[in-house]
Formats: structure tokens, C-alpha cells, sequence
């Protein structure tokens, strides 16, 4: 069969994405999990549910990457959607008795699936549209910010449609269960559906794109390097610590949105979970936007400007209150998502897409160290005080972008057509 149109398989990797992307949806169960599993208040499962998720996440991405390079988009994806659903639907049998398991059904199974699925699309996505790297890497990654968006009004209605009310005593009770096999079943149907019409170009279609323009500033490199040969080279490790840095910002951020704007910075309970809910729309928009945004300035440059917005973020949000707060943390969550499309788009950029399923999974795991590692600082050190915190958020910012700067010392040597 002749792959010349890049639709079909595009909208098959968006649809993947919005059913894989719910990274950040435990916001909606966490409040009432502790109730509905009888958890101890010392308890530390609900606080760690979403790193531990995000780092099997990224596992995820690395095991996808080889089995993509190996045996194609539709087969990974396939394959990380059953687990996937898998994972999501298993947590739905826990009980009181068995609440411990969620590390490994929620956060481990469902984790791997999530991050062997994404890798696989945004491998294909860029693969179809070679010449727009930049935007391919952001319509994957921005429908993927986006599942949050879609599925956590979806979760939590479920979970009002299955609570339950004393009648005697107006206490009122969560039934998880049928939530998480509802979601694991559309999850699992989509996403199966949409894995059939995952395909990667033939070379009549490539032969037909159109040449970049000569004066671009985006650079790539016309040698495909195995990950033996790209974990050689100084822009491999800049990469895995630019995603070290620029995420821990947002992981230090987080946590502390709708508890520090209702506690400390003026905002109403309804506004401080209507800042949480916009961080998804903010967040995605920074992956769209910004990822075409590198097509034309560079991916280099683009990187900086968002270290640039993260740090006047962090600096902000030391002090600052009311419907400004609220705006401040959006626009961290833009800074956020802006990096998470540049991110696919550097590492194929210097080292070739013939191997980037596999490259671009092992220096995301710096985003799996990143998120494990700020969590715990958060937590232990800095007890989620904000000004030490968001002072750290700034350094970091500042970090990535020295990281970003060395990186563009080796774009002269791409330019000349010499190895990195």
C-alpha cells in the first residue's frame, strides 16, 4: 500500500496522543483518594502517584524508541496502548486491602504504555512532515497536553455520576472502580482504532516535499548516529540536562498552584482550580506554538526565549497574587510545553531520524530523573516553601539555557557538514 498522504496517519498519532496523555490527570482523583481507600493522612501514595507515573513515562520512551526503530510506529503504539489501558483499567479491581498495587497498575503499567505510545507518534509525525520538523513534533506533544484537558471534565463527572450519598447521614462516597474501566474502555477502543491508520511514508511522497529554504536557521545534520554514537557527542548530554533543568521548574511549580493561590496569594477556591484546569490549555498551546516558532528562529534560540519566560515566571511568582498569579502560572505552563515539542525536534536534528526513536528516548529520561529528583527536594528540603522554591525554579531556568548556549557552539560545525 502507497502512504502519499500524511492525514491519515497524523490524525491517527493526535487521536493516540489525547487517549495516552494523562500524565496530570490524577489531579481529579487525588482529593478524594485518600477517603475512598481508607489511606492513613501520613500516607505518601497519592502525593507520588503522578512522578512515579511520569518516570515509568519516560522508561517508556527509552523501551519504545528500540522497538520502534525496529519494528515501526503502528506496532509500538499498538503495543503501548494495551498497556495503556491495561494499567488504567487493572486500578480499577484495587481495594483497601490492595490500594499499594496502584504503583504498579496506574503509575508503572499504565506509565510504560503512555510512553511507548508517544514516542511512536511523534517519531511518525515528524517522519511525515520532515521539512516542518519543528510543527510536526508540536501537533504530537500539544494533543497530548491537551488529553488533560478533554478527559479531566470527563473523570470528573464520572466520578460524581458514581458517588454515592448517605441519605441518614449526607456523607457522600467515591466508587472509583467503574471510572477507571469506563476510561481504560474508550481509551483502549480510540487508541486501537486509531493505531490502524498509523503508517510511515514511501519515498514518493518524501521525493515530493519541498527543499528547506537555504537561509534557514534550522540546522540538521545529514548523518543518521546510533545511540552508541550520539551518547559520544557534548549535544547528546546538553539535551538530557537542558530537559533536566527546564522541567524542574514546572515540577517545583505544580504542586503548589491551587493550595499556595487559595492559601497565601487572594484567590477563591473556584479560581484556584480554574488556574490548575488552564495550565492544560496554556501548556498545550506552548507546545503547538513554539514548536513552529523553532521552524523559523531556530531551535536553539526559541529554547533560551523559553528559559527566558521561565525564569521572569519563577521570579513572580515569589510574590505575586490575585488574577496576576493566575496569569503567571499559565504562562510558566506555556514555558513548560514549548520545550516538550523543541526537545524531539533538537535531538532529530542532530542525530537523524533514522535512529531518533531510540535517541530521543534515552535523553528523555532526564525528564523521569528531573520530575523524581525536584519532587523530593520539594517535599524534603524546601517543605514547599514558595519564595526557596521558586527560587530554585529560577536557577534552573537559568541552567537550561546555558546548557541551550553551549548547544549552539556545535550548530557551526552541522552547518559545515562535519560530525558533532
Amino acid at each position: 500500500m502507497k502512504n502519499k498522504s500524511p492525514l491519515p496517519s497524523i490524525i491517527g498519532c493526535l487521536v493516540i496522543q489525547l487517549c495516552v496523555g494523562i500524565l496530570y490527570l490524577w489531579s481529579v482523583f487525588r482529593r478524594d483518594f485518600p477517603a475512598v481507600y481508607a489511606l492513613p493522612p501520613d500516607s505518601t501514595i497519592p502525593g507520588m502517584i503522578t512522578s512515579y507515573m511520569l518516570f515509568a513515562f519516560v522508561v517508556g520512551n527509552f523501551i519504545g524508541g528500540f522497538i520502534n526503530d525496529k519494528k515501526g510506529p503502528q506496532f509500538t503504539a499498538i503495543i503501548g496502548v494495551i498497556l495503556f489501558a491495561a494499567g488504567v483499567g487493572s486500578t480499577g479491581l484495587l481495594t483497601k486491602d490492595s490500594v499499594g498495587l496502584i504503583v504498579l497498575t496506574y503509575c508503572v503499567t499504565g506509565g510504560l504504555g503512555s510512553g511507548i505510545a508517544y514516542g511512536a507518534c511523534i517519531s511518525c509525525v515528524q517522519k511525515w512532515l520532515p521539512h516542518r520538523r519543528g510543527l510536526a513534533s508540536g501537533l504530537a506533544v500539544s494533543a497530548f497536553g491537551f488529553s488533560t484537558v478533554v478527559f479531566a471534565p470527563v473523570a470528573n463527572w464520572l466520578i460524581g455520576a458514581f458517588t454515592k450519598v448517605d441519605a441518614a447521614t449526607g456523607a457522600a462516597t467515591a466508587n472509583f472502580s467503574p471510572v477507571f474501566f469506563i476510561l481504560a474502555g474508550v481509551f483502549f477502543v480510540f487508541g486501537i482504532a486509531a493505531c490502524f491508520f498509523v503508517r510511515l511514508p514511501d519515498a514518493g511522497y518524501l521525493a515530493s516535499l519541498p527543499k528547506p529554504a537555504a537561509n534557514t536557521k534550522v540546522v540538521s545534520s545529514a548523518r543518521d548516529y546510533t545511540l552508541a554514537q550520539a551518547a559520544k557527542t557534548v549535544p547528546f548530554w546538553c539535551i538530557f540536562l537542558y530537559i533536566f533543568f527546564i522541567n524542574g521548574t514546572w515540577n517545583l511549580t505544580s504542586p503548589l498552584i491551587a493550595t499556595l493561590g487559595e492559601q497565601e496569594r487572594g484567590l477563591t477556591n473556584a479560581l484556584a482550580v480554574f488556574a490548575v484546569s488552564f495550565t492544560g490549555v496554556t501548556n498545550s498551546a506552548g507546545r503547538l506554538i513554539m514548536a513552529a516558532v523553532s521552524d523559523r528562529i531556530g531551535r536553539v534560540a526559541a529554547s533560551v526565549v523559553l528559559c527566558g519566560v521561565t525564569l521572569v515566571g519563577a521570579v513572580l511568582m515569589t510574590f505575586i497574587a490575585g488574577i496576576p498569579y493566575i496569569i503567571t502560572v499559565a504562562v510558566i505552563a506555556f514555558a513548560y510545553g514549548g520545550p516538550s515539542a523543541i526537545n524531539a525536534a533538537v535531538s532529530t536534528d542532530f542525530f537523524g531520524p533514522k535512529n531518533s526513536g531510540t535517541n530521543y528516548g534515552v535523553v528523555m529520561m532526564g525528564l523521569g530523573v528531573s520530575s523524581v529528583f525536584f519532587n523530593m527536594i520539594s517535599n524534603t528540603i524546601l517543605k514547599k516553601n514558595p519564595v526557596p522554591t521558586f527560587i530554585m525554579g529560577g536557577v534552573t531556568a537559568v541552567l537550561a539555557a546555558l546548557c541551550m548556549l553551549v548547544i549552539s557552539r556545535y550548530l557551526a560545525r552541522v552547518k559545515r557538514g562535519e560530525s558533532i
